[in-house]
């Protein structure tokens, strides 16, 4: 796929993928309990082992799709995730249903990291082309992708809501033919032998053509830089994590939480289009940074909001709460996504795969950890930990993006001539 090739077929398929998942997945807990009899144990367990299969596993997906290529993975996840819903569908038993569950995070693992790469693709080659960024009116490529699959899932789940779980049998059944539906899609819209390693000594795909100086990479430590934006993830789950506990400890429906919910849904509709664009004006290394502190501001807003307002107020609070995490999100993933995308297309799979990899590792040690926290001193004392997780990776994100600031520094203070910009003095 080349940088004149639009990026809307990879979009409309994220939205599909989307539409298929969230008819079903978020209503995992309810399938298991109505029609199996599951517990709340086995529950949680369940989706935890969805979630560890695919999240643990996207660096096997993204090692993959530079081997294979997008093309090869995206087909294998689709026909694998028809076959995952077709099991959880007609499922005679409950083994069968967790196997089912625990297909749908493989398949995950296979085709997620292969989208991440096309779109990874998609914005280097408009970064090279262009000097650096997108000079495009709409979103960078990976907001755009966010974008995509949060319009999807929003619409899944509010119509999958009213059937859910009584006729969870035929919605599944739809899932499984969307994927199919998919699959063929994938097989007529995704040329062959894309984002696979070139042979030694051909030239980047990414690289502009001949009589074109090319734009200077952003280099980024990959692994400290994933391991920092975790955090933001971390976060993240605290909001589903948490805040139900926090609700219920001071005698409030559940239910608020589905205001909490939309207010995120919501915010990430309206915002994700601006804020992709701050990021552009801002720098993609300042954006990441800036989502860190946004992330740490929000756990103190819960922290100070349990503490001092009215519990009938916590509901509002924390539908504020939620749009500074959705905010943190928006700017610091998409912007982390594209450096670590940014220069050679080897590998590029495989490196935009730690991203995913580590915030799983992360939310699932940070809820482990504020769960405990939770049962033995209440909700209150889970915020400050919290909030200690994206603060303590600030040092850590600056090591990461040192290279790629200190590069843009050099670029932007020297000559703007074509030989400055290609100097190797300048690469750190």
């Amino acid at each position: 796929m080349s940088a004149a090739q639009p990026l809307r077929p990879v979009l409309v398929l994220q939205l599909v993928f989307m539409l298929g998942f969230s008819s079903v997945v978020p209503f995992f807990a309810a399938i298991g309990q109505s029609r199996f009899g599951l517990d709340a144990a086995a529950v949680g367990a369940l989706v935890g082992a969805r979630v560890i299969a695919q999240q643990g596993l996207f660096v096997v997906g993204g090692y993959l799709t530079d081997r294979l290529g997008a093309r090869t993975l995206l087909l294998a996840g689709c026909l694998l995730r028809a076959l995952a819903f077709g099991i959880i569908a007609w499922a005679p038993d409950a083994p069968a249903f967790v196997a089912g569950v625990v297909l749908v995070g493989l398949a995950g693992a296979l085709f997620s990291p292969a989208v991440d790469a096309l779109i990874g693709r998609i914005d280097a080659e408009r970064r090279g082309h262009d000097g650096g960024a997108p000079a495009r009116r709409g979103p960078a490529p990976f907001a755009a992708l966010a974008l995509a699959g949060e319009t999807g899932g929003i619409i899944a789940s509010l119509g999958a809501a009213r059937f859910m779980p009584e006729h969870s049998v035929q919605l599944a059944a739809a899932s499984a033919a969307v994927f199919v539906a998919a699959a063929v899609a994938v097989h007529r819209l995704i040329p062959r032998g894309v984002v696979v390693p070139p042979t030694p000594g051909a030239r980047d795909a990414a690289a502009p053509p001949a009589g074109q100086e090319p734009a200077p990479a952003d280099p980024v430590r990959v692994v400290p830089l994933a391991a920092a934006c975790s955090a933001l993830l971390a976060v993240y789950t605290q909001l589903f994590s948490t805040v139900p506990l926090a609700l219920a400890e001071h005698g409030l429906d559940a239910g608020r939480m589905g205001a909490v919910a939309a207010a995120l849904s919501a915010a990430t509709l309206a915002l994700q289009w601006p804020l992709s664009r701050l990021a552009e004006r801002l720098g993609r290394c300042t954006a990441v940074m800036l989502a860190l502190y946004v992330s740490t501001a929000a756990c103190l807003a819960a922290f100070a909001g349990q503490l001092y307002l009215d519990p009938a107020a916590l509901p509002w609070a924390f539908c504020v709460v939620a749009v500074l995490v959705g905010v943190s999100m928006m700017l610091g993933t998409p912007s982390a996504q594209s450096l670590i995308a940014g220069g050679s297309h080897r590998w590029r799979a495989t490196r935009l795969a730690f991203l995913p990899t580590a915030g799983g590792i992360a939310a699932f040690l940070t809820t482990t950890a504020t769960g405990a926290v939770v049962g033995q001193w209440g909700t209150l004392a889970a915020w400050p930990l919290a909030a200690a997780l994206p603060a303590l990776m600030l040092p850590l994100a600056w090591y990461a993006l040192r290279p790629a600031h200190e590069l843009r520094h050099h670029s932007t203070s020297a000559p703007a001539t074509a030989g400055a910009l290609n100097d190797k003095e300048h690469t750190p």
